[in-house]
């Protein structure tokens, strides 16, 4: 064997050594760290995913228990009869004329068995009201807001609002659905529950409705009728806007940090001078001078010119 042969057979060795403990390395210790690797990978993504199964479930259950203090009590006719009353006394307490209660016959609400497969297990009742009445948007966002405030499961599903006449009337038509659990904690009376300070204090506020009045804009007769009469200061010292209110003739004395009756649109009197009082409406400021209306300083506001642009307000 010449010594070529010797080095490329030592060469080829050294080659197979090599590939041999590389072999050795791979399965000894680089896959079983690859599957340890992979093993603590899963455990932690099982672990993670547990503790948001958990933290869901705990929210869950704190949710279920807040709803069985607010559903209303398991019997379903005692408890379409007590919200009836309840709901009937909030529309008397606001004011809804000619007010009227409908309510359905209860309704079985079922969801799926967790221990019976295929089955389905009763967990209370739903039970539909329908409202009629006639009130002022103002009345009725009051009325709204007292409702949102209420502890019942309860939530509106419709509303219809139709204009009555130019008085500021609404034909209101309310469709309303409520809860009954079996789990109810009160079982003969509805829920006391009220809204925390910090809930309530993340409400929107109600006004903003009643002051963007949707069913009275550009030369609306009611703020026509407004009219600034006169200007005078009382026994007391304090300054007072003599407003007309409606077409017959009907004079509403306003001081300054108060509205000016009206159903329609509310309207603020900020400042009272000798000869000019500044109102606000819609969350713009205008001077009204003795003579004019509001409609005359605020009705061009709603409307544009045929160029897109807006008049400007009084000054």
């Amino acid at each position: 064997m010449t010594p070529t042969m010797k080095w490329l057979l030592i060469a080829c060795g050294g080659v197979f050594g090599i590939y041999g403990l590389d072999r050795l390395y791979q399965g000894w210790i680089e896959e079983p760290k690859q599957a340890l690797n992979s093993d603590l990978d899963r455990l932690s993504k099982e672990i993670q995913e547990s503790k948001q199964l958990q933290f869901a479930s705990q929210k869950a259950g704190k949710r279920l228990e807040e709803y069985a203090h607010r559903a209303l009590p398991s019997d379903p006719v005692l408890a379409r009869s007590l919200y009836q009353q309840w709901l009937l006394g909030l529309l008397d307490q606001y004011q809804l004329k000619s007010a009227s209660v409908d309510a359905s016959q209860p309704t079985a609400v079922e969801i799926k068995s967790r221990t019976k497969r295929g089955k389905r297990e009763r967990i209370g009742y739903r039970i539909d009201y329908s409202v009629r009445g006639q009130s002022t948007l103002a009345k009725l966002s009051a009325f709204l807001d007292a409702f949102r405030r209420a502890s019942h499961l309860q939530k509106i599903r419709s509303v219809s609002l139709n204009p009555i006449g130019n008085d500021g009337r609404l034909d209101v038509n309310l469709s309303i659905q409520v809860l009954c659990l079996d789990k109810a904690v009160e079982g003969e009376r509805l829920s006391d529950w009220e809204l925390t300070e910090e809930a309530a204090a993340e409400l929107s506020p109600t006004t903003t409705l009643v002051q963007r009045n949707p069913f009275a804009k550009g030369f609306a007769k009611a703020l026509q009728d407004l009219e600034l009469k006169a200007i005078t200061v009382n026994r007391q010292g304090i300054t007072q806007a003599w407003f007309s209110t409606d077409g017959r003739g009907t004079v509403q004395k306003v001081p300054a940090g108060e509205s000016i009756p009206n159903h329609l649109h509310e309207v603020f009197v900020a400042q009272i001078e000798s000869d000019r009082v500044l109102v606000k409406f819609n969350d713009s400021e205008h001077w009204i001078r003795l003579g004019q209306s509001v409609g005359q300083v605020v009705a061009p506001e709603a409307q544009e010119r045929p160029d897109g642009s807006a008049p400007e307000a009084l000054n």
